[in-house]
């Protein structure tokens, strides 16, 4: 939050300046509305902070190119804007990526809110103040609202009408809003709440599957062709050899960040587990065999407590990765320690992950609410998840049919640059024996390679090639990634030196 307030401090240090707009995104009136809102910084100033840093890094660039590069001025300019943009659409979307992600924190707690509510509509006295309550409810949850809502609780203690403030209301997420609007137009009157309406998240979702393929080609084209192409440029000697060491901090950042954005993006559907490893997979699994477990114990009518030693005791054969967390808190409930609350509280620091934080803090809710009418809400939760994890065998399909791809890719790689990179210690010496002009080998070629600048090449040429393989097997969560990594590295060592004697031979 508070990286958040500098950038809007300095965003708001322009606004009194006449200078140029950079403008990357047409936004449109609502996320303008929440730049006012939420922000208190309109769209122009961000602009021009963004044209700001886009001059500040284009000079950057070009002085630093110029001192350490060899490059025509064109090249350097032409890389300089592509570099500026790149970081300066960085800088103007930090705020749109602080709206989406709310947007998608608010989506995925969206389920359990509407679950949660029902059951108060369920509960409650008829003539009892429902959107009073709705609005106690937000209150409990820990999301990106909590402190608006407090607001409005405390206008409402100062004679506000409830039903007015959450019409003038905004929220980072259109699915919230519209959530709200649908219960004021009903009067948070009981309605039909289809547990399996698609929402924004699951959309988005499958726009991203759908669009998984291209981005795979694309991390590959960056991840092949940036060592083909550094290859290319040490061979004709366009770049300083000690500058070399700055390319792999660079190429790693920028996988890292294409990584990110096309890969791995954070999913904040509940049913969704973004690490794809198999011990994060069982551990899910198994905690929903024991809430399924849990929902049908809690039908019996007997108490929280006793349901969950029921479901632990009928599932402990299943349990395996979950045991010993789980066996500490039966151990406390079966000497009276704690209760099942308090329990819950336990379980939730041991699991250390928002998406067992809400599904927990949600039970907990229901069960202090009513615990016999709760098994039904556990259930739609449970409905909602199954629903999330259709989406994600889809996607891990997906990622298994790029399998022999990547591996393919992985051992091309270094063959080529190898065979490439065979050429440094010789080329000087043959194009200066090739009957071309003199003064243009002088002017390109007079620096042959000595010992120490083809050790400085091999390391970063091996660096990349080990950065390549990483995130391509990253991809598809492969498990033993240092013995595909070491086993490429080998192939390229041995490419480079039976490249680099084939050539001395025959010279």
């Amino acid at each position: 939050m508070k990286n958040i307030e500098n950038y809007i401090r300095f965003c708001n240090k322009f606004h009194s300046y006449k200078i140029p707009k950079l403008r990357f995104k047409e936004l449109d009136e609502r996320y303008r509305g929440l730049y006012r809102i939420l922000y208190n910084i309109s769209e122009g100033d961000i602009n021009k902070a963004s044209f700001i840093i886009f001059i500040s890094c284009f000079f950057i660039s070009i002085s630093s190119s110029l001192l350490f590069t060899s490059f025509n001025v064109l090249i350097i300019i032409l890389y300089s804007i592509i570099f500026s943009l790149i970081f300066s659409y960085k800088f103007n979307s930090v705020l749109y990526k602080d709206i989406f992600k709310n947007e998608s924190l608010l989506n995925s707690i969206l389920y359990v809110i509407k679950i949660d509510f029902s059951l108060i509509q369920k509960t409650t006295e008829e003539n009892s103040d429902k959107c009073l309550n709705f609005i106690e409810l937000i209150k409990e949850y820990n999301i990106p609202i909590l402190a608006y809502f407090k607001t409005i609780f405390k206008r409402i203690h100062e004679g506000k009408s409830p039903e007015k403030e959450l019409i003038e209301f905004k929220t980072p997420s259109m699915d919230f809003d519209n959530y709200i609007k649908t219960l004021l137009i009903n009067k948070f009157d009981s309605y039909d709440f289809d547990n399996f309406t698609e929402i924004s998240l699951e959309s988005q979702f499958k726009i991203y599957l759908r669009q998984m393929q291209s981005k795979i080609s694309i991390l590959f084209f960056i991840g092949l062709f940036f060592p083909i192409g550094l290859c290319f440029l040490i061979l004709f000697q366009l770049i300083n050899v000690l500058f070399l060491i700055f390319f792999i901090p660079f190429f790693l950042i920028s996988l890292n960040l294409l990584f990110r954005k096309f890969i791995r993006t954070q999913s904040y559907l509940i049913g969704i587990i973004n690490d794809f490893s198999g011990l994060e997979r069982k551990k899910f699994k198994e905690f929903i065999l024991l809430l399924r477990s849990f929902a049908s114990n809690l039908k019996s009518n007997v108490s929280p407590e006793i349901a969950f030693l029921k479901s632990y005791n009928q599932n402990k054969n299943l349990i395996t990765v979950l045991r010993k967390p789980l066996k500490d808190q039966i151990s406390y409930l079966l000497n009276f320690s704690y209760s099942f609350s308090e329990i819950i509280k336990i379980l939730k620091s041991e699991l250390k992950s928002w998406r067992y934080t809400i599904i927990l803090d949600a039970i907990n809710k229901y069960v202090e609410k009513n615990a016999y009418y709760s098994s039904d809400k556990i259930l739609e939760i449970l409905a909602t998840i199954y629903k999330h994890q259709k989406l994600e065998r889809k996607l891990e399909i997906m990622m298994k049919g790029e399998k022999f791809k990547i591996f393919f890719f992985i051992f091309l790689l270094p063959v080529i640059t190898g065979a490439i990179s065979g050429f440094f210690p010789f080329f000087t010496f043959i194009i200066k024996n090739l009957d071309l002009v003199g003064n243009v080998v002088n002017i390109f070629f007079r620096n042959p390679h000595n010992l120490y600048s083809i050790g400085i090449i091999v390391l970063v040429l091996v660096s990349t090639i080990s950065i390549s393989s990483n995130y391509f097997l990253k991809i598809i969560n492969y498990d033993r990634k240092f013995l595909i990594i070491l086993s490429s590295n080998i192939i390229f060592l041995l490419t480079f030196l039976t490249s680099s004697i084939n050539i001395a031979n025959f010279i």
